[in-house]
């Protein structure tokens, strides 16, 4: 049996330190993957809660959106103000559209939202018709397809 030098147990020792640094490295960054995963859910859930209190808030804004709902009318300068709080709700539905992917269930549950939005407020769809233009295309083309053209079946 050949004996071990010195420099070779120490090329051993050494190999085995790269092994372990890289085996703790591989665990930190699951680690790391699954933390940013879950402050991206925490961050989309925060912005879904602000979604919410923007509108509840602002109790002018609130009573407005509910003498839209109702067809009362508005002035054109409450109109302007219902219409730019649906457009901050559809930037909103536009990042969030962008980073979930379609067979997530967060997603399934935007597009119910979306679609119980677009049949019960008509303010939803008269400003998504004026204003579609001024967003992404494929994004539109996704409101159409699993919002719209769902409601309008």
């Amino acid at each position: 049996m050949k004996k071990i030098e010195l420099g070779q147990a120490i090329t051993i020792l050494a190999n085995l330190g790269v092994i372990g640094g890289i085996l703790l490295l591989a665990y930190e960054l699951r680690q790391n993957n699954n933390l940013m995963a879950s402050e991206a859910r925490f961050n989309r859930m925060s912005m879904a809660v602000n979604a919410w209190y923007f509108n509840a808030g602002d109790v002018t804004l609130a009573e407005l959106r509910e003498r839209a709902r109702n067809n009362e009318p508005l002035s054109n300068a409450e109109q302007r103000r219902v219409d730019s709080g649906m457009m901050a709700l559809f930037v909103f539905l536009e990042w969030t559209f962008r980073e979930l992917s379609d067979d997530s269930r967060e997603m399934d549950q935007v597009r119910e939202v979306q679609r119980h939005n677009l049949a019960t407020d008509v303010s939803y769809r008269r400003v998504w018709e004026a204003r579609k233009h001024s967003f992404d295309p494929a994004f539109v083309r996704r409101i159409q397809s699993n919002v719209i053209d769902f409601v309008d079946r």
